[in-house]
């Protein structure tokens, strides 16, 4: 039995309003992490930053990114995505929505939206590279000890 999720599982998953962490480079080298909000679309994952913050500062210097999504309660859940970034300036206004509906509803959006867009906003997206994922319920966690022993166990891309 498998412990990653399936596409199909994971674009679910990934529905779910979790903090994403994102982890960019420091002009030292150092990884910066952070807990934003971001939305996938099935083929990207798509971040809202104020635009000079350290992390769209970090991203124009090097558009290497890592991601980790993960559930809050057992069994646990996760996607990671190693991949690279491109800052996006244009017509934000209707991603952000979609970010804010994700997580704060759709009442609520629409407000929120506007508040943002009262700093000037970039939007990071973040093609990946690769993505692991494991769901902890498919499989007794002596398994789950047994594949982390092998990052390949959890590769999807």
């Amino acid at each position: 039995m498998s412990i990653k999720m399936a596409s199909e599982e994971m674009r679910r998953f990934l529905k779910e309003p979790l903090l994403t962490f994102v982890a960019t480079l420091t002009k030292t080298g150092h990884p910066h992490v952070t807990p934003i909000w971001s939305y996938y679309d099935g083929h990207h994952f798509y971040m809202t930053l104020v635009d000079g913050n350290p992390k769209t500062r970090a991203l124009a210097r090097d558009n290497r990114i890592s991601l980790a999504i993960g559930s809050y309660d057992m069994p646990f859940r996760a996607v990671l995505v190693h991949g690279t970034a491109e800052l996006l300036r244009d017509n934000v206004e209707p991603t952000i929505r979609q970010i804010m509906e994700k997580y704060a509803g759709p009442d609520k959006a629409e407000g929120m939206t506007d508040f943002a867009m009262t700093e000037p906003q970039v939007i990071a997206k973040v093609t990946p590279i690769r993505i692991y994922t494991w769901d902890q319920s498919k499989v007794p966690y002596s398994e789950v000890l047994a594949s982390e022993k092998s990052g390949t166990a959890f590769r999807v891309l």
